[in-house]
This record gives structure tokens, C-alpha cells and sequence, in this order.
């Protein structure tokens, strides 16, 4: 490569996540964001995706949900205490500033974490509450005397995984969920959203009351399975409409489950986000739904697989000529090299950039030097600049 490619500028997303966990322990404090930041331009990304919702709260100034514990303390007892600052306002401020796309980052439909009791009272309140205390908003498993609520342990009859998860099928958690949207791209100029665990928690649920009453008086043509999937586009669908109509720049992205449906060539064991989570999520981009689809090719097994990695790659290509797709490449794969070849692969298949989870994996492994000499060694814009 000789000089002149050095200022050369390609068309590329190069998206990074920022949880809440890569934030170090709580409570959560600016200067960390501020360094994170500063070592995702260095190394050439162009895009943050910041985490704002977690689990029913908020990471910003809500008038909707409780400001996050995480904020300024280490337990729930912490939930809804103002921390004095806001973090998405710093944050977009912070990434422009840097050269950086700034799109808020929603966790959908978990609302609390599993294990944790139920959160205390806020104001305003946790959606845990504000839906409605008896918990009718909650996922229901199927049970021969009746349905089940998702239970907030891991131990409980219809155990919680990961969060006590809200049901998409319920009228009032969709209208919920959209009005937070509403608020964060009404009050602050965020480049984008980013939406994740916009799915059902497993292909066990939801029997919930509410689901079964208005998939009962759906067309009888019409599956349990294909409403459900009818619940979760219909609304990503209406978040586009309403983004287009309050902030008409910003984009939509999603983190989908990293197999939409398995193909011959996955020759191994794999949930399927459209068979087991219900998340049609190759419809929404061939609709217009999103703007990018982001399958999050990554985890244990497919950060130690190449072979793995590239044949679930394969089965989101296609889509490019479509929209947006960025696959999602693991930022702890050891050695680096893994992470370029990756890269190179999404290059060469032509989708029309990447996403690396996570911020705190590239931190941990001190690998923010070799994407800005290996990689991204080369300048990039945003694929719609």
C-alpha cells in the first residue's frame, strides 16, 4: 500500500458496539466513554452504537423510564437515582466531535434482569410496573393448566432467560417500546437507532392472554408462528415510519440472531432466528423496514470457526442487493488475524460493511492499533455519506 491509499477514503461501515458493560464497573463515569471513543476513531470505525436501554431503562434523560442503576451504583436499589449527567447527550456530542456517527442502541422486549427480584418503585416508573403489575405483559410458556408468566428467576417453573422478557404480542409493550423511540429521536440528535433483542426469548412462548385473544381472531390462514412474526415486523416497520417522519435523516439498524433460517451448508447444531425467536428479520430489510441489517455472526463457537463463520456469512449476502447488511465479527478472536480475515471476507463478498462487538473485547486484547494498520488502514465514510 503507498501513501496515497493512506488518504484514500473508501465506502464502508465500520460500526462498533458500546454496552454498558464495556464501561467499566459502576458506576458509570464520562471520562471512560470519552476514551472509548477516542480509541474507535483512532482506529478507524465510523459509527458507535451506544447503548441507551438496557432492560426497561434508560441511559439518558427519560421522562418515559427510570434512569439506569448502572449509573451510580453496582445494585438495583440504584434504579431511577439521577446521576447528574446525561450520557447519550455526552455521548453524541462526544462522537461528532470525533468524526463519529452516534445511533442509540434499544434492547426491545427484555425488561429486567433475571434473578434480580422485581425493581423497586420509580419514578417514572419501570415498565415492570407501569404495564401493569400483574405481570400480563410478560411472555407466557405454555402449561396444561393454563399459561405461565416468565418468572424473574432462572429457577422458576417458566424459568427467565437473561431478562424477564415482554411480549410483542401484547398492544401496550409495542406502543410502550415505539414511544421511547419517539422521545430519543425527538429530543436528541442521534444519527440512527439501533435496535436488539427484538424477538421472542424462545419457540416456546408467548401464550399470553392478550397474544392467544387476538391471534384467535386472526385469519384462520394464518399460523401461531407467522403472527408472532407478524407482531415483531409490523412494529419495526412502524418505528421506520416514525423516524422517517420526526427525524427523516436518521437510520435503523437491528442486531439479528446470526442464523435466519439454516441452509445444506450449516452441517451443525443451530437455532434458527425465523423457526426459534420468530424474528423475520431478512423480510424487514427486503421491505424497507431497515436500513441495515446486522447479523451478529459471533460467540464462542463461531469466533473459534472460520468455516462456520463464513457459511452463516454466506446465508446474509444475498441481501446486500436489497439494503444494508454489515456482518457482525467478534472483537476478542485470538490472534488478530482472525479478525482481518474476517473483514477481508465481508470485503470480498460485497455487503457493505461490518460491525465489531464489542468495545471493551478490542480494549481487553489491544487490538485498536492493529485495526487502524491492518484493516482500516484506509479512511472510510458511511455507505449512505
Amino acid at each position: 500500500m503507498t501513501l496515497e491509499d493512506d488518504f484514500t477514503l473508501t465506502t464502508e461501515a465500520r460500526a462498533l458496539w458500546i454496552s454498558r458493560f464495556d464501561w467499566g464497573s459502576p458506576p458509570l463515569r464520562a471520562a471512560r466513554l470519552d476514551y472509548l471513543l477516542d480509541r474507535a476513531a483512532d482506529a478507524g470505525f465510523n459509527i458507535i452504537f451506544f447503548q441507551v436501554r438496557a432492560m426497561g431503562d434508560a441511559y439518558y434523560a427519560s421522562g418515559l423510564e427510570p434512569w439506569a442503576y448502572r449509573l451510580t451504583g453496582s445494585t438495583a436499589a440504584s434504579l431511577g437515582r439521577d446521576p447528574a449527567w446525561d450520557p447519550l447527550a455526552h455521548a453524541i456530542q462526544a462522537a461528532h466531535s470525533r468524526g463519529l456517527e452516534l445511533h442509540a442502541y434499544v434492547n426491545v422486549y427484555s425488561l429486567w434482569e433475571c434473578d434480580r427480584g422485581q425493581p423497586p418503585h420509580t419514578s417514572p416508573e419501570h415498565p415492570f410496573w407501569a404495564l401493569g403489575a400483574d405481570g400480563s405483559w410478560r411472555v407466557h410458556a405454555k402449561r396444561t393448566d393454563g399459561p405461565l408468566p416468565m418468572s424473574e428467576s432462572t429457577g422458576g417453573e417458566a424459568p427467565c432467560h437473561e431478562y424477564v422478557w415482554a411480549s410483542p404480542g401484547v398492544e401496550r409493550v409495542n406502543a410502550h417500546n415505539l414511544a421511547v423511540i419517539e422521545d430519543i429521536v425527538t429530543r436528541y440528535p442521534v444519527d440512527g437507532v439501533h435496535l436488539d433483542r427484538v424477538r421472542y426469548p424462545g419457540r416456546q412462548y408467548s401464550y399470553d392472554p392478550e397474544s392467544l385473544v387476538r391471534w384467535q381472531a386472526r385469519n384462520p390462514a394464518v399460523t401461531r408462528e407467522d403472527w408472532q412474526r407478524d407482531q415483531i415486523t409490523a412494529w419495526v416497520a412502524q418505528v421506520r415510519s416514525r423516524m422517517r417522519a420526526i427525524r427523516p435523516a436518521a437510520r435503523l439498524s437491528a442486531a439479528v440472531w446470526f442464523v435466519y433460517q439454516k441452509t445444506p451448508a450449516m452441517n451443525f447444531a443451530v437455532a434458527q432466528g425465523y423457526h426459534d425467536y420468530f424474528q423475520d428479520s431478512h423480510r424487514w430489510l427486503a421491505e424497507g423496514a431497515l436500513d441495515a441489517l446486522i447479523p451478529m455472526i459471533y460467540g464462542p463457537a463461531l469466533d473459534g470457526d472460520i468455516n462456520k463463520w463464513r457459511v452463516t456469512a454466506d446465508s446474509h449476502t444475498r441481501l446486500a442487493q436489497q439494503g444494508q447488511v454489515w456482518l457482525g465479527v467478534g472483537g476478542g478472536i485470538a490472534p488478530f488475524a482472525g479478525i482481518a480475515e474476517r473483514i477481508d471476507y465481508a470485503r470480498r463478498a460485497g455487503v457493505q460493511g461490518v460491525a465489531v462487538f464489542s468495545a471493551s473485547a478490542l480494549e481487553e486484547h489491544g487490538y485498536w492499533g492493529s485495526l487502524k494498520a491492518g484493516p482500516f488502514r484506509q479512511l472510510a465514510i458511511t455507505p449512505w455519506d
